[in-house]
């Protein structure tokens, strides 16, 4: 009998905090949606002002850190996703390829940045197999 009741309290408890949680994510993508911070046309300029070294902007970094985590993986990611960019690249010939990627395909520009900037490497420095 104890055990019955404290596994149903168990459930009730994993319930709610499932749906705070489910609550709590529906609201930070509403947020973000509604800043536009994600598609690749927002983002481009925050990645370039970026290059800047004096340049501190949360977005930036975010943008940074996708590129790089994108980078990191490119040689391990799934033969159709898989880019093989040359270890001399630097940050501006990689956000060149991105813009001009976008310039070049402009219905794409209010798609995920992450999506665009994969699509744009794999694009610009294909594995040669």
């Amino acid at each position: 009998m104890l055990f019955s009741w404290i596994e149903h309290s168990c459930g009730v408890v994993m319930r709610s905090l499932i749906s705070i949680s489910l609550l709590g994510l529906a609201l930070n993508v509403s947020a973000a949606l509604a800043q536009d911070t994600a598609s690749a046309q927002a983002m481009l300029p925050h990645c370039m002002a970026a290059l800047k070294p004096d340049m501190q902007s949360p977005t930036g970094g975010r943008c940074k850190g996708i590129v790089a985590t994108l980078l990191f993986v490119s040689r391990v990611l799934p033969d159709n996703l898989k880019f093989c960019h040359p270890n001399t690249a630097t940050p501006e010939e990689i956000l060149q390829a991105i813009s001009g990627f976008m310039d070049a395909n402009p219905d794409v520009v209010g798609q995920d940045f992450r999506l665009i900037a994969l699509a744009a490497m794999r694009n610009k420095w294909p594995c040669q197999d």
